[in-house]
C-alpha cells in the first residue's frame, strides 16, 4: 500500500509492506503517483537499479533518487518495482514505459530528501517514508 501526505511546500510519500523491500517498492509507487497516473503506465521495459548506503534510511533516499534519475535519463515513467536488500545494498528493477500523453502528467518530483525520513517496523508491517521535493 502506498500513499502521499501533506507537507508545507513539498509532498510526503509513504510505502507499507510485509517486508522492507515491499515497503520500498510501495514508496516508489507513491512517488511516481505524484508525477503521473501510474495505473496508465504499462510495465513494458525493465531497468536495473543498484544502490548502496550507510544504513536503510539513507538507502531509501538513494533508491528514490536513482529511480528519478533513471526516469529522467530514459524519458520513462515507472509503475512497478522489485527490490532485494542485503547489507545496505539494494539490487532492484523498475518497470515502465516512455512518457506519453495518456499518462496524465502531474507534478514533477525533483528529489527525495532526508526530511521526515523513516524506515521502521510497526505491528508486523514495514513502513518507509520521506518528503520529496516538488
Amino acid at each position: 500500500m502506498y500513499e502521499t501526505f501533506e507537507h508545507k511546500a513539498d509532498v510526503g510519500v509513504r510505502g507499507k509492506g510485509k517486508t522492507v523491500e515491499e515497503a520500498f517498492c510501495e514508496v516508489a509507487k507513491a512517488m511516481f503517483s505524484i508525477q503521473c497516473n501510474i495505473k496508465k503506465v504499462k510495465p513494458l521495459k525493465k531497468v536495473r537499479i543498484l544502490c548502496k548506503a550507510q544504513n536503510v534510511e539513507e538507502l531509501l533516499v538513494e533508491w528514490l533518487n536513482t529511480l528519478l534519475a533513471e526516469s529522467s535519463l530514459r524519458g520513462m515513467l515507472f509503475s512497478e518495482f522489485e527490490a532485494k536488500i542485503k547489507n545496505n545494498n539494494l539490487e532492484g528493477f523498475a518497470f515502465g514505459e516512455k512518457i506519453k500523453k495518456k499518462h496524465e502528467l502531474g507534478t514533477e518530483v525533483k528529489a527525495a530528501t532526508y526530511s521526515e525520513l523513516k524506515v521502521y517496523k510497526k505491528n508486523g508491517e514495514w513502513i518507509a517514508q520521506c518528503i520529496v521535493d516538488v
